[in-house]
């Protein structure tokens, strides 16, 4: 009988264009959230540096490079491409801005500042972008937007002068009605694109090419999953909530800078300020140049602690290969004989007879007489008689006993009320006994050999 529905679509219903304009909406709140949390930095950038051709350069620069990277990637979201190979760019964006900072950017003039600037955030822009599109990446893609939005709050803070109240204990004096209409807007922009970016989850859940059903018709009208009047007043609600919690939890997290870095001793209190920039020099210029430069040496640094950490570990796991090499072999035959002699655990006995009989073949192996692919006991005792005879000063009693046992037991034809008593006699003189009788140079070997 023919079934109805498809179970597995080997294809998605969504065409190109489709696709598209379901990821249209998601792909316009975020970059609508990254731009308004852009132009909050840039403008608190500009009253606090003012406004003049190097700041615009800088900006501009930064502005073209982020939004750049969230195109890019939200492309290459859109083409399915692995978040791996995005690292790797990424990693090699962020290893020449390293180089550019450890260089001297300060010899390089606001272009150098502005390139080695842009390719510290140009990764963090795309991982942004693709992540934007990504299943379960929505979240990780807030980081962008939010980075901006601190960076504005901070340096509108610092522009205003209430550092000090702060200092003073008084936390609540950092925040404003601009300072706190940057951070509630940045919020409610970025939930609003977190409530788009499920709703295009749900049509790629239901349409796209892992969609586990086919569906029979296409939801118009209100058939459509929307956000409702009521759905942006608690959307709205939430927003204001984070607001207030983050504005409240806040300023207790924030510190001053690290004894040294010329910005705090790390109890609030002022040390001494680097010397003033030149006149023609902005001063967001300079605080980004020293920041890389800063950076340079902080990835020296860092380096050089890499480097004696990755020395350290090269050495243990060259120890540890080593230790596994020399004492596994031997570990794993002392540990099988001790257990093919006396059982670490109860078993019946027709398995400790198994047992003694492999515990037979082990001493065989070490006598040079190894066991063939399929050859029964008897065979392997026939062979094996001659070469114990010269091992042992006396005559070897019970060889063909045990392998008589031991075939009975593997073909299934029942034990009797000695035969566990002569498997156990016999294996534990014969692994013993040639023990015994190898030369050193002949134990080594056997203690290597595999089982």
């Amino acid at each position: 009988m023919k079934s109805t529905f498809r179970m597995h679509a080997t294809a998605s219903s969504l065409s190109v264009w489709d696709a598209m304009k379901e990821a249209a909406v998601p792909v316009v709140a975020y970059h609508a959230c990254a731009l308004f949390a852009y132009a909050a930095f840039s403008g608190a950038a500009l009253v606090s540096s003012g406004i003049d051709g190097g700041t615009i350069v800088l900006l501009l620069g930064l502005g073209v490079t982020v939004f750049a990277g969230i195109l890019a990637g939200q492309v290459l979201a859109f083409l399915r491409v692995r978040t791996w190979i995005v690292l790797l760019v990424g990693i090699g964006c962020w290893l020449g801005s390293f180089a550019m900072a450890m260089a001297g950017v300060a010899g390089l003039g606001t272009v150098g500042a502005v390139f080695a600037l842009a390719l510290w955030l140009f990764p963090i822009a795309l991982s942004g972008g693709l992540w934007s599109l990504e299943t379960h990446r929505a979240l990780w893609s807030s980081w962008l937007p939010l980075l901006f939005a601190t960076a504005a709050v901070l340096i509108w803070t610092e522009t205003r002068g209430t550092v000090a109240a702060w200092f003073e204990g008084e936390k609540w004096a950092i925040w404003d009605i601009v300072s706190v209409a940057m951070l509630g807007t940045t919020v409610a922009l970025l939930l609003f694109y977190l409530v788009t970016r499920e709703t295009h989850r749900l049509a790629l859940w239901r349409r796209g090419p892992t969609a586990p059903l086919a569906p029979s018709l296409r939801e118009k009208g209100a058939a459509r999953p929307r956000l409702t009047v009521l759905s942006f007043v608690l959307l709205g609600a939430l927003a204001a909530f984070l607001t207030v919690a983050t504005a409240l939890v806040a300023p207790y997290l924030w510190r001053t800078g690290d004894p040294g870095d010329g910005e705090g001793n790390g109890y609030g209190e002022p040390t001494e300020q680097p010397e003033a920039a030149p006149e023609e020099e902005s001063e967001l210029l300079r605080r980004i140049k020293e920041g890389l430069q800063k950076m340079g040496e902080k990835a020296v640094e860092a380096g050089e602690k890499a480097a004696s950490t990755v020395c350290t570990l090269l050495t243990l796991l060259l120890l540890a290969v080593i230790g596994f090499l020399v004492a596994y072999r031997p570990l794993k035959r002392l540990f099988l004989i001790r257990h093919l002699k006396e059982p670490l655990w109860s078993v019946p006995p027709t398995t400790r007879i198994e047992q003694g009989w492999r515990l037979v073949e082990i001493a065989m192996g070490d006598a040079g007489v190894y066991p063939r692919a399929g050859e029964d006991a008897a065979g392997l005792a026939r062979r094996a008689g001659p070469v114990l005879t010269r091992l042992s000063p006396v005559e070897v009693h019970g060889l063909e006993d045990a392998a008589e046992v031991a075939d009975r037991v593997r073909f299934g034809l029942g034990v009797g009320p000695e035969d566990l008593e002569v498997m156990q006699r016999f294996s534990g003189w014969a692994i013993d006994t040639v023990w015994e009788r190898l030369t050193d140079a002949d134990q080594i070997r056997c203690l290597y050999r595999e089982l």
